[in-house]
């Protein structure tokens, strides 16, 4: 152990309130101190105003690397180092840590406008507004920042195109600097596994990674509530094909946030984005105008068969309208037949078995009554389910997730959302 390790071990840290815990746990994880060290010296220091849940969720916020494992953060490992450090029982540390690790701490990307960091996330998490797409007209960070509630969102045109995404500092009481963005493409759809990514370089210098800006165009510190957005990136297209945008950040507090480092799976890749804040993913475009059918790919990520369901909730769709989803492909042909909207919010739903590592496309019919387009005032979510049987190794795990424990002992089957992609009308 080098000097400087031993120095911030030897000294005893000053804690008089949360923020100096804060400011503590910083220090030893920026001085390479492991986390079973720092929480040791750390707690002998506590005022009495503080206690085990405060340590957890400052722990999971600073030391998040040593409890991340591919696809999320595990809190049965921040649970053991407590229990390790502190010779509290494991029962107790586990309710600390799954506790501290209902909220985020630490860089959030939105998923929807109602994401507060709640963990895992709640509601579609594939409508991010802090993914933005401006075609050929670059956004000051000040516009993006200032405009917080605001949808930055053009379609991709074919070419060259500007992307960003923003981001703030949730409940993580310290400064957060040098963190940096990547953002990725894939074709629209459900479900897609991060080979089938396609990774877009900055504007300025072409890098892989981006840098997190404050409003003045500068290198953000993110302080608690901060709010940034990222340097430019160039989505450059060669089809009118849909795509789905996908952005992520990494900060010395959490630099293991790689989605291409996480082994695929539908379970992954669920868990992956339900769970990691600093993770955004944004499926939502009109309509074409052109006509009423659209296509988006769909895959089971698994090597074993499995069963999944789609479902199309209408918002304010015409009375008349009419709706459709099929695959005309062998392996995994079905069809809904052309259903007629009787009500504005009706839903319309399928399933499926799907052969392993099977990657498809969900042919999708939207049109308004008289075959007009879609009004630009309705929207179209649909949603691609797996279906979790009680057999299935993942299902506590899914029931835990979804807050269906009720389900367990009748070992009702499961209905897990993998994926979300939004249509909204093109018409006038």
């Amino acid at each position: 152990m080098n000097d400087k390790v031993n120095e911030a071990i030897v000294s005893p840290p000053n804690i008089g309130d949360i923020d100096g815990l804060w400011l503590a746990a910083i220090n030893y994880r920026l001085n390479g101190v492991n986390d079973v060290q720092a929480m040791d010296h750390i707690y002998d220091a506590l005022p009495a105003s503080l206690g085990f849940q405060d340590m957890a969720n400052v722990f999971s916020g600073v030391y998040c690397d040593a409890y991340w494992e591919t696809d999320r953060e595990k809190p049965a490992i921040l649970a053991q180092h407590m229990t390790q450090a502190l010779s509290i029982a494991l029962t107790s540390s586990t309710q600390y840590a799954n506790r501290a690790m209902q909220q985020w701490r630490g860089v959030l990307c939105r998923k929807n406008f109602g994401d507060n960091g709640v963990i895992p996330t709640i509601g579609a998490y594939t409508d991010s507004p802090d993914i933005i797409c401006n075609q050929d007209v670059e956004l000051s960070p000040a516009k993006l920042i200032d405009n917080w509630n605001t949808e930055f969102w053009k379609v991709p045109k074919v070419g060259k195109n500007y992307i960003y995404m923003r981001c703030q500092n949730k409940s993580f009481f310290g400064k957060i600097n040098d963190a940096k963005v990547r953002m990725y493409y894939a074709n629209g759809g459900f479900n897609q596994p991060p080979s089938s990514w396609i990774q877009c370089l900055t504007v300025s210098g072409k890098n892989k990674d981006g840098k997190v800006l404050n409003r003045d165009g500068r290198n953000a510190i993110l302080t608690v509530g901060e709010r940034g957005a990222s340097e430019g990136f160039m989505l450059d297209l060669k089809s009118t094909q849909h795509i789905c945008l996908i952005a992520t950040v990494s900060y010395p507090f959490f630099t293991e946030n790689n989605p291409l480092q996480f082994s695929e799976g539908n379970w992954n890749s669920v868990q992956w984005i339900l769970y990691n804040g600093a993770g955004a993913w944004r499926n939502v475009t009109p309509v074409s105008k052109s006509g009423g059918e659209e296509s988006l790919t769909f895959h089971n990520q698994d090597s074993t068969p499995e069963q999944f369901s789609f479902s199309m909730r209408c918002r304010r769709v015409p009375e008349g309208s009419t709706l459709r989803m099929y695959s005309d492909d062998p392996a995994a042909a079905f069809d809904t037949r052309r259903v007629k909207v009787l009500r504005s919010s009706q839903e319309l739903n399928i399933a499926v078995q799907l052969p392993p590592h099977y990657a498809g496309h969900i042919k999708v019919q939207l049109e308004g009554p008289d075959g007009k387009p879609l009004p630009s005032s309705a929207a179209v979510q649909i949603c691609m389910h797996w279906c979790v049987p009680h057999s299935s190794p993942h299902y506590l795990r899914a029931a835990a997730m979804l807050g269906a424990l009720e389900a367990v002992p009748t070992l009702q089957s499961l209905q897990l959302p993998v994926g979300y992609f939004t249509f909204v009308g093109a018409g006038d």
